[in-house]
């Protein structure tokens, strides 16, 4: 198969496009020919180098890409529910029981996102899975979700994002008449603001660097925008908008290696809650004596698994299909698998271009 590969390097002299080794289904596993799939922030930090140091060299080659949907291709032995030609949406976290191993503690809870074992399709860590820069991808038969028809391709390309935040909220439990602050206003973030607001949430903070993401988030739900641009103090503006206490819930949606953790405790109210659903590229300063006088919880936030005995991938795909969640209208900008090198640095410029999601689209 034709796929866009990465051998370790940093961008953009490690990445290639050219032949890959189309992956055979094994029993109770799906071949599927990838129709849409999402350029992730955290494909980039990989591909960038910032995350080099997570991955093992027998991963590489490796084929990213966890934001996938397309159409069942060929089925392993024992596959049941699933038929060539069927459209899906693609969860990509594989743990104990897909690979083939006892279930440990986390498998044995429901909490398989923490799985020691966790493997990603499309993520160099855990057993390489390839994903979605190909042309075809491997997934176990229960990571594979049917479409309804008023489901798009490229709407269940993005449920893996949705599936995060819904997990956030389901950790955070916010009830209708509080306040939340959400820093950050790329997908997780955008995300993250629907979310709340389908869980009757009236008073949205939203904190972005950039106007045009500041635009984007009250398009989505927020009810007020702070837009500090590298200059403006974050904090005394949720204290000025909250007369003085805070808000109930602030949600953490940029990562990398920013330093935005040391705000953060300055803008919850006593006893209010700090939800982490940015990926850190490394160690972050958390001003814990605060957090102490105030009694607020830090929770992170990691990938997603069940809430009271359900899937949370399902529920995101559930609000798409029911209307609650709008993915589409996200993506900025598409491209042919072939434009690979022009599609991947659009996301990396994305100040530049504006570009809330990039997206993979197959003809």
């Amino acid at each position: 198969m034709k796929a866009v590969i990465w051998n370790g390097d940093a961008w953009p002299n490690g990445v290639t496009y050219g032949d890959f080794p189309t992956p055979e289904p094994d029993p109770g596993w799906v071949l599927v020919k990838t129709v849409a799939n999402g350029i992730c922030g955290s494909d980039l930090h990989y591909l960038q180098g910032y995350t080099r140091h997570l991955v093992h060299d027998e991963n590489l080659p490796a084929v990213m890409g966890h934001e996938a949907a397309g159409v069942v291709a060929k089925l392993g032995d024992g596959v049941e529910g699933l038929k060539v030609g069927d459209r899906v949406a693609l969860e990509p976290l594989h743990a104990c029981r897909e690979l083939g191993l006892p279930p440990c503690l986390m498998c044995q809870t429901g909490n398989y996102q923490l799985c020691p074992n966790l493997s990603i399709v499309g993520v160099p860590i855990g057993r390489m899975i390839p994903g979605g820069y190909g042309e075809y991808g491997l997934y176990h038969q229960t990571r594979v979700f049917k479409l309804p028809d008023q489901v798009s391709f490229e709407e269940a390309a993005l449920l893996d994002t949705l599936a995060c935040t819904v997990h956030a909220i389901n950790l955070a439990r916010p009830v209708p008449g509080e306040t939340a602050a959400v820093i950050g206003c790329g997908i997780i973030g955008i995300d993250t603001i629907q979310c709340l607001k389908a869980a009757g949430l009236k008073d949205i903070l939203a904190i972005s660097k950039y106007d045009w993401q500041g635009e984007m988030a009250l398009r989505y739900g927020a009810t007020e925008v702070i837009v500090t641009q590298g200059k403006l103090d974050a904090v005394k503006e949720v204290k000025r908008l909250t007369q003085g206490w805070g808000v109930d819930q602030v949600y953490e949606c940029v990562g990398g290696n920013s330093e935005v953790l040391k705000e953060i405790p300055g803008m919850v109210r006593p006893k209010g809650k700090i939800v982490m659903e940015g990926v850190f590229s490394g160690s972050s300063p958390v001003d814990v004596l605060t957090l102490l006088l105030k009694e607020s919880p830090l929770l992170p936030s990691m990938c997603y698994s069940y809430y009271e005995g359900k899937r949370e991938f399902q529920m995101a795909l559930d609000m798409v299909s029911l209307g609650k969640a709008e993915q589409a209208t996200m993506i900025t900008h598409r491209f042919e698998i072939t434009d690979w090198r022009e599609a991947i640095q659009t996301a990396i410029d994305k100040n530049r271009t504006h570009a809330s999601k990039a997206m993979f689209v197959y003809s």
